[in-house]
């Protein structure tokens, strides 16, 4: 076994889960990488276009739109344009978003699986096939996690946070147990039973992490949008707003929003911790396998 080996099967305080996460990042980065690079790089590539396509589409016809109110002239036709454009826009990158997570938890989980079989190594073609195989599967969990979250958000806000906290385990249980979609769905509300509060303020500190060091993509085009607002404001052309948003602001809103899903990463490892950590206080199964391989020894 190797040193430095991380030991997923124990319970942990949030910290640890924290500390682990990056650790476990940290030292896998490249296998990890290799790993996307081969399940995700294409899925990637359709949602940078998609994105791309979204900004560019959403921006456009605002300012198109308010054009038209200004001038009032073909109101119902700018109507109609501005919300085919926008729901057109939202359509296929929901669509591309949700094939592009569908892949990278699937591979990230079939990674730590593959660690935790080979004890502390990434066995690349092992994660490439069980991807390509379940892939399918994660779309569909995420369609289901959407729409019973939106669901629960709609009825009243609390149901639809505490039914998100508990499916997002959904991925893991499918993954580690080979349990099927139904069942997965069923045993998270079972493994979670007496541990939600716990796990929610773990995911919750992990989020805000994770925004936070996203936001550093989102610097650039911040610090555009202010440069050329305020240089717009000098020459006295802020009568045209729809010139702020050129070609500029939409390639640094994609990398922006390219950050913020790589860094979402972060937040599926610190899941499946959050997860095994649920998993040993109800069924202790590292402590057994460490007694069986004690008495083998």
């Amino acid at each position: 076994m190797f040193d430095q080996y991380i030991q997923f099967k124990r319970e942990r305080e949030i910290g640890e889960i924290l500390s682990d996460t990056f650790k476990f990042i940290r030292e896998n980065i490249k296998p990890l990488f290799k790993v996307l690079l081969n399940t995700v790089a294409v899925p990637f590539i359709i949602l940078i276009f998609a994105i791309t396509y979204y900004t560019y589409s959403t921006s456009k016809q605002s300012f198109d739109f308010l054009s038209l109110i200004n001038s009032s002239n073909g109101l119902s036709t700018g109507l109609a344009d501005f919300y085919s454009s926008i729901f057109l826009g939202s359509l296929i990158l929901l669509i591309a978003s949700a094939i592009f997570y569908a892949f990278l938890v699937s591979s990230i989980h079939y990674a730590v699986k593959s660690y935790m079989k080979n004890e502390g190594v990434i066995v690349i073609e092992e994660v490439n096939i069980d991807v390509k195989e379940n892939w399918l599967s994660y779309l569909g969990m995420s369609f289901l996690i959407g729409l019973m979250s939106f669901i629960g958000f709609i009825l009243c806000f609390l149901p639809g946070i505490y039914i998100g906290v508990v499916l997002t385990f959904m991925y893991s249980i499918y993954a580690f147990t080979n349990l099927s979609v139904g069942d997965s769905f069923s045993y998270c509300f079972q493994l979670i039973k007496n541990n939600w509060w716990m796990s929610f303020f773990a995911m919750l500190i992990t989020y805000i992490m994770v925004y936070i060091l996203s936001f550093i993509f989102q610097l650039p085009a911040i610090i555009y949008m202010f440069i050329k607002g305020f240089s717009m404001s000098q020459e006295g052309s802020l009568s045209d707003p729809a010139s702020m948003f050129d070609w500029s602001y939409v390639i640094l809103t994609t990398i922006s929003s390219i950050g913020q899903y790589l860094f979402y990463i972060i937040f599926i490892v610190a899941c499946i911790f959050i997860y095994f950590n649920l998993n040993e206080k109800k069924n202790q199964t590292g402590t057994y396998e460490e007694i069986d391989s004690l008495g083998n020894q």
